[in-house]
């Protein structure tokens, strides 16, 4: 059965997420974009969980702030993505504290430090076992209780390494992970046609921390030459972009990637 058009009209209602759940993994970082993802829901109405793998007291202070701003509920969760067992969990436990998941952002990921030779094969496993199989073991995870439901909307936290791949650093681990979670959210788009939406977001560099082991002289070629608009992106650019995905705002969009990249991939 198809998807059902929104009753509402005006734009406000459209993108509003009052009385929803969603779920962001990998939201503990002070300045991520997992954590501007949540605020952004919570902003607009939305209860929120979130995950966290090591910083516990990272994720209990942004769950205090998107409490105190916002007055939602808030609660943070232990995940280790790579098991699909804590997938599940969470899953499970959402639903038992919240009673509702109406949206979930597989945000949690992993960066690389290394080509295919200089880096070793853990390290591959590694980045694939968070970015791509995480992100597969979250969709496995949430897709049941979506399809229960008859709604529902994934998003993809991929980047724009999945369409091109970067100068002057080698990163093909992550490059391929990334590549494959754009074809996820293609490929679920299609087999959850009648029950749940799926898209991705493809960021460019984003000023996180995530990259601040590149040397400076690397990423000085990037603002210099490689991306147009001459500067990283910070993580509340991107927030918009997951409340329209998440929201009704939305509806007639799924397989969709939007990539915000500062003109990165234009050249």
């Amino acid at each position: 059965m198809p998807q059902q058009i929104p009753t509402q009209s005006r734009l406000l209602d459209l993108f509003s997420l009052k009385g929803k759940v969603v779920i962001v993994t990998g939201a503990s970082g002070s300045r991520g974009m997992g954590l501007e993802a949540a605020r952004g829901c919570a902003e607009m109405g939305a209860d929120i969980a979130i995950t966290y793998l090591t910083r516990k007291e990272g994720a209990e202070e942004n769950v205090a702030g998107l409490i105190k701003d916002y007055g939602v509920k808030v609660k943070a969760y232990s995940c280790d993505i790579r098991e699909f067992s804590a997938c599940e969990k969470l899953v499970s436990d959402v639903l038992k504290d919240f009673g509702r998941i109406d949206g979930f952002i597989a945000n949690a990921g992993a960066t690389a430090d290394g080509g295919v030779i200089e880096a070793t094969k853990d390290e591959w496993d590694r980045v694939v076992a968070i970015d791509l199989n995480g992100t597969a073991y979250c969709a496995k995870a949430i897709g049941p209780h979506f399809k229960k439901q008859g709604h529902g909307t994934f998003v993809i936290t991929s980047s724009m390494s999945g369409h091109v791949a970067n100068f002057p650093q080698e990163q093909t681990s992550y490059n391929v992970a990334k590549a494959g979670c754009i074809h996820m959210a293609k490929s679920l788009a299609n087999e959850w046609r009648d029950f749940a939406r799926v898209n991705s977001i493809s960021p460019g560099y984003i000023d996180t921390g995530l990259s601040d082991f590149i040397e400076p002289k690397t990423q000085e070629l990037w603002y210099s030459t490689l991306v147009p608009m001459g500067r990283p992106g910070v993580a509340k650019e991107l927030k918009a972009a997951y409340v329209y995905l998440i929201s009704d705002a939305s509806s007639y969009t799924t397989g969709a990637d939007l990539v915000i990249d500062g003109g990165y991939t234009c050249r």
